[in-house]
C-alpha cells in the first residue's frame, strides 16, 4: 500500500540520516569544514533539482534517501564550525545558539511555504526556490572566513581530543 511505501521509505531515510552523521563528519575532520560542507550544500540543492524530474516509485525513494543523508550532515559539521568561529569557550552554548536559528530558519521556511503556496506556486516551482537558496549558502560557505578564535582552537577536531 502507499502508506506502507511512505513508512518504508521515512524508515530508510531516517537510517540515512543516522549514517551520514557519522559520514560526514568523517570526511568533514579529513578534508576540512568549508569543502565537506560545500559538498553537502552543492549535493542537497542538485538533489532538489532532479526530485521534479523524478517519476518512478524506486527513484523517489533513492532520492528521498539521499536527502536524509545531506540533512543529517549538518548536524555533524555546524558544531565544528561553531568551535572554529567562536572558539572552545562556552562552545555548548554557542551551538545551541547555532542550532537555535537553524529551528527559527526551517519555521521562517513554513511560513514562506504557507504564502507561497497560497500565491499558487508549484511543488517544482518552490523546490527550485528552495534549490536556489541552497547554491547561494554553498558560494557563501566556500568564501566564509572564520574569525574570532585562537589558533589552537581552530585547529579543534574531535579526533584528536582536545579539551
Amino acid at each position: 500500500s502507499t502508506q506502507s511505501t511512505g513508512a518504508a521509505i521515512g524508515s530508510a531515510g531516517s537510517i540515512a540520516n543516522a549514517l551520514s552523521r557519522i559520514a560526514w563528519g568523517t570526511v568533514g575532520d579529513h578534508v576540512g569544514y568549508k569543502i565537506t560542507m560545500g559538498c553537502l550544500q552543492f549535493t542537497f540543492a542538485t538533489l532538489l533539482i532532479v526530485m521534479h524530474f523524478v517519476q518512478s516509485k524506486w527513484g523517489y525513494a533513492i532520492l528521498v534517501f539521499c536527502l536524509f543523508f545531506c540533512i543529517g550532515g549538518s548536524f555533524s559539521l555546524l558544531p565544528t564550525a561553531t568551535v572554529k568561529q567562536f572558539g572552545l569557550t562556552h562552545s555548548t552554548a554557542n551551538y545551541g545558539l547555532v542550532f537555535t536559528a537553524g529551528a527559527c530558519g526551517a519555521l521562517a521556511n513554513v511560513l514562506l511555504l504557507n504564502v507561497t503556496r497560497s500565491a499558487a506556486l508549484a511543488q517544482s516551482q518552490i523546490q527550485l526556490i528552495v534549490s536556489g537558496c541552497m547554491y547561494i549558502a554553498f558560494v557563501a560557505t566556500l568564501f566564509f572566513q572564520f574569525k574570532g578564535c585562537r589558533s589552537s582552537d581552530a585547529q579543534y577536531s574531535p579526533l584528536r581530543n582536545e579539551q
